[in-house]
């Protein structure tokens, strides 16, 4: 009589409604499907050549891995130092951009030309903010002369400068002029603002050129311009604050819309105001 076999019975059942499959497999064979199994997995551990499998390759994947992330990091820093060096080079254009707007001597010597090219960066950071720091101490010292200083915009409601410092094209001659201040766009009725506390010095009403403008004298110095107004709020003679309404914009003068010119002027020479707006 034949030996029967234990056998292992597989049922499969589909997603439908099929009837279900079934698969009849002898114990024996899977049995030595599991031993032929161990025996592979031990040969390939033990057996197989050192290059064919070889710790050090999985711990070069770790390493590169790390070299990545520390090159990343490099990159980081190096960005953050670029941006740094920025931020002290518009430090340091501020700053002598004030001390000559304003006047002020500072007791700390130009870092410039004390700091070798290649000191570091920190050490370049640690002379600009003694610097900054002993101008801050300066305008702190004098509050009523740094309100003096014209560092806002002059108008309240629009900022949009169509004519920058330097030369423009006169729309009227197509000639090619100096341009010693700043055009904003404005509409007619926008509030025109004194720049900086200072008096009333002059207000003229001219036909044409710059039409009504409004002169305002903050320092011995140091004196703003307002052209092309359409009316003034103020009175010469009179004190002004900073942020104050002191005029109405407008079209007056040789003008084809509503425009405002504002001038800085230092020691009766023009100087770009666009420089000197840090103030919001």
């Amino acid at each position: 009589m034949e030996k029967k076999h234990k056998r292992i019975q597989v049922q499969i059942f589909s997603k439908g409604t099929d009837k279900p499959k079934y698969y009849s497999i002898p114990v024996r064979i899977v049995w030595w499907w599991l031993v032929g199994l161990t025996i592979t997995i031990l040969g390939f551990v033990f057996w197989l050549p050192d290059n064919m499998i070889n710790l050090k390759n999985f711990r070069m994947f770790d390493l590169a891995k790390e070299q990545r992330a520390m090159q990343l990091t490099a990159n980081r820093l190096e960005k953050q130092i670029s941006e740094a060096n920025l931020q002290i080079e518009s430090g340091r254009n501020l700053r002598n951009k004030i001390n000559q707007l304003a006047g002020i001597s500072t007791t700390a010597k130009s870092y410039d030309s004390i700091a070798p090219k290649d000191s570091a960066d920190f050490e370049r950071i640690k002379g600009s903010l003694k610097t900054l720091r002993n101008m801050r101490t300066s305008l702190l010292e004098d509050e009523q002369f740094t309100r003096s200083l014209p560092l806002l915009r002059p108008l309240k409601n629009h900022n949009n400068i169509t004519n920058k410092y330097g030369f423009i094209q006169d729309p009227l001659t197509s000639r090619k002029l100096p341009h010693r201040g700043l055009d904003f766009a404005v509409k007619e009725g926008d509030t025109v603002i004194a720049t900086g506390d200072g008096v009333v010095e002059n207000i003229v009403n001219r036909k044409f050129g710059f039409g009504i403008t409004l002169e305002i004298q903050h320092t011995p110095l140091i004196k703003t311009v307002y052209s092309h107004l359409q009316n003034v709020l103020v009175q010469p003679g009179k004190p002004v604050t900073k942020g104050q309404a002191i005029a109405i914009a407008g079209k007056t003068g040789s003008v084809l819309w509503p425009v405002l010119h504002y001038e800085i002027h230092y020691d009766n020479n023009p100087i770009n105001p666009e420089d000197y707006f840090i103030t919001p």
